[in-house]
């Protein structure tokens, strides 16, 4: 009986095998991680891990696809949209990157070498979630210096330059340490519109807590 209620959960029981999935290949790395031990987490059978997941690449596939599709779905409206300025919507993108990168790093495996396990359209499915965001961030770059907000002589470079630099946080973040994520969210708008060439104005504590 404990095994067919587990198979009747569907969807919800492929989410928790997803998440606890990816804790694991983030703790103990993916190599380390088997199917057994995904499955002792979730607390099922690994036979009922097999009618979700055919194997683990597959899980780890849906984890990277689950979250580009969020992250996607997230940041793109706000640097589609055409009623702020460039400049409003680079400093919500930041602050946007950096919380999403936060609340859920155990799923960021995209940009991880584990990315390599996977087949070669699997790879092909995240670079193109990539890109549809890298290329939303080019074009307000783009957009901004036809505006003359921005300041920067090569547009593709900048972008590479202004991902590279929020990709980075995910690394050396810790909430242990001696700043705050609004902190850290506040420094790194201003180092991206300094390297964007335009001015940045400190906002007041009480807008930063509502980011």
């Amino acid at each position: 009986m404990a095994r067919k209620r587990s198979l009747d959960e569907g969807p919800v029981l492929r989410g928790r095998i997803m998440r606890r999935a990816s804790v694991l290949f983030y703790e103990r790395g993916y190599a380390a991680t088997s199917i057994r031990d995904i499955a002792d987490a979730v607390g099922i059978s690994s036979s009922t891990m097999y009618h979700h997941f055919t194997n683990k690449q597959e899980v780890l596939h849906a984890i990277i696809a689950n979250f580009m599709t969020d992250f996607v779905a997230t940041t793109l409206p706000v640097l589609r949209d055409e009623l702020r300025t460039p400049t409003e919507r680079i400093r919500e993108i930041v602050a946007l990157h950096l919380k999403i990168s936060d609340e859920r790093r155990p799923e960021l495996l995209i940009g991880n070498p584990i990315r390599y396990a996977l087949n070669p359209r699997q790879q092909r499915d995240g670079i193109a979630a990539q890109a549809k965001y890298h290329d939303a961030v080019r074009a307000v770059i783009e957009e901004g210096r036809a505006t003359g907000e921005f300041e920067v002589a090569d547009v593709d470079l900048t972008t590479m330059a202004v991902l590279d630099m929020l990709n980075g946080v995910r690394e050396w973040f810790r909430h242990s340490g001696r700043l705050t994520l609004d902190e850290v969210i506040d420094q790194y708008t201003a180092m991206t519109l300094k390297v964007l060439g335009t001015t940045y104005q400190r906002l007041p504590p009480e807008s930063q807590r509502n980011w």
